[in-house]
């Protein structure tokens, strides 16, 4: 359980809101319904959105307060998903390789130390002709929290995403789609206003 995540959970609403990334939600919908893993999936609101459609979601946490939460938007919202109170390291023990159509990760900002690593540790529970979908804060996205308190984001520049740190980590992914690109979030009180943001999809082959 990781305290940090938990204390930011805990609160009657839902940090980032209870709808799904909209960049998320616009790759899922153009891809057949088949099955998706949700690393670090928060509060559930990917998650829960995904079922809607009809995918088979496994989603993992640190946090217990988040899973408790995701489970009560998948009640609320008539589905249900899987959803363990894990950790990067416990993958292997809790997952299937050669399992998943998807694996997304939205706003997953890890130790520079770790980031290579554990990302690249997803890939084995991929199956082939399967999709990594990520969105995440650029290093361009420190000017905006600068300017803006509620941009959101992580502490640390070094855990933010470049297109070179992504092109190296899935050096071995067919990249269909890479763009560091100005949005305007508006996710619960987590994420608002102008940000810098890294969208990428690779198919493993």
């Amino acid at each position: 359980m990781n305290n940090k995540w938990d204390e930011s959970y805990n609160i009657e609403k839902y940090r980032y809101g209870e709808a799904p990334n909209l960049f998320f939600k616009q790759i899922i919908d153009t891809l057949p319904i088949g099955k998706i893993l949700l690393p670090a999936d928060g509060e559930g609101r990917n998650g829960v959105y995904a079922a809607t459609r009809g995918w088979n979601v496994d989603a993992f946490d640190q946090s217990q307060q988040a899973k408790e939460k995701a489970l009560r938007l998948a009640q609320k919202n008539s589905v249900n998903i899987s959803f363990k109170v894990i950790d990067f390291e416990d993958i292997s023990e809790n997952y299937i390789v050669d399992s998943y159509d998807v694996i997304a990760l939205t706003y997953v900002h890890l130790p520079e130390q770790l980031k290579a690593k554990y990302h690249r540790s997803l890939l084995p529970f991929l199956k082939i002709g399967g999709h990594i979908i990520i969105e995440g804060f650029s290093k361009e996205h420190v000017k905006h929290q600068q300017q803006n308190p509620l941009a959101g984001g992580p502490p640390h520049v070094e855990m933010m995403y470049s297109k070179e740190e992504i092109l190296y980590i899935f050096e071995s992914l067919k990249i269909e789609f890479l763009e560091e690109v100005e949005v305007e979030l508006a996710e619960g009180i987590g994420h608002n206003g102008k940000a810098s943001v890294i969208r990428f999809i690779g198919e493993k082959i």
